[in-house]
């Protein structure tokens, strides 16, 4: 199996088993969710070194399983989630959209879906995505469609313009999703590619 397919292993097994064990039903935050996790996961310190957090790997998991052992999964997830948009938030203007920022109606549905996370263990394979990413490309097993813009050399870059309402309704979000998730798989070992989107005013 090459490393795209694990991946989009991975990703299957987040959206359609791992969350729902810990109650989180709803299919596109599912979707937002997993992609996050498999993508910080990915940028791990062990792995390919975007950020330097071990919250995801053997050794995150055991640390919040001794600190926080009834809520450690929710925990890791929130963390997760708060070291990506760290980074991005230091990278782009704060009135952009990204993946770990899309906005507050959407992240106030994300919060309210790991707020009812009590306990549970479905994090697990998380464990094993140490992988480098030596290629271009790899996030095309899990996302939909393809990158509609050229990444260029640069980061961060932006895809496009989007307004708040477009954000609201499930097709565009789904599209801003997928060409988000797209733009994170131009990113390679050491480096880095932060894809956002900006505003509409």
């Amino acid at each position: 199996m090459t490393e795209s397919e694990n991946l989009s292993t991975c990703f299957e097994k987040l959206r359609a088993e791992a969350l729902p064990s810990l109650g989180i039903d709803d299919p596109l935050l599912t979707r937002i969710i997993s992609a996050r996790l498999l993508i910080e996961r990915v940028g791990e310190r062990d792995a390919n070194y975007w950020w330097d957090s071990q919250v995801l790997s053997d050794f995150g998991q055991g640390t919040l399983d001794e600190t926080v052992p009834r809520t450690a999964t929710r925990s890791q997830i929130e963390l997760a989630m708060k070291v990506g948009r760290k980074v991005e938030n230091e990278a782009i203007d704060e009135e952009a959209v990204s993946l770990f920022d899309l906005g507050p109606f959407v992240e106030s549905q994300i919060q309210r879906e790991i707020d009812t996370i009590e306990s549970g263990d479905g994090l697990d394979i998380l464990k094993e995505q140490s992988v480098e990413i030596t290629e271009s490309g790899w996030t095309s097993s899990f996302a939909e469609g393809k990158l509609t813009v050229e990444p260029g050399i640069e980061t961060p870059y932006e895809i496009g313009s989007i307004s708040i309402d477009d954000l609201q309704e499930e097709e565009g979000l789904e599209d801003v999703l997928s060409q988000l998730v797209h733009g994170y798989g131009e990113a390679t070992k050491q480096e880095l590619k932060i894809p956002y989107y900006s505003l509409e005013k």
